[in-house]
């Protein structure tokens, strides 16, 4: 569920009977919900494969993230000196 339901707090003596009855009824559909949301990406997830489609590839990391030395994102070569002296 996408966003979890929050029933406002009322105190127990201005809750009556009917109250009390309709707020069992929305937490059991709540919980019925949440389960019904997780079959339903059950099955999302079985359709592919029933199909005969392949899983989404992963990817390795590319060859410019990280290098032997652990640097990030450069590539060998790109320390620059400033052309001027300052």
């Amino acid at each position: 569920m996408e966003k979890e339901l929050q029933l406002p707090a009322t105190p127990e003596e201005e809750q009556t009977s009917v109250p009390k009855v309709l707020l069992g009824i929305i937490e059991k559909m709540a919980v019925a919900v949440q389960r019904q949301e997780e079959n339903i990406q059950q099955l999302k997830d079985e359709v592919p494969i029933l199909k005969g489609e392949k899983k989404r590839p992963k990817f390795k990391s590319g060859y410019l993230e990280t290098d032997k030395g652990g640097n990030a994102g450069k590539r060998p070569g790109s320390k620059k000196e400033a052309k001027s002296p300052s």
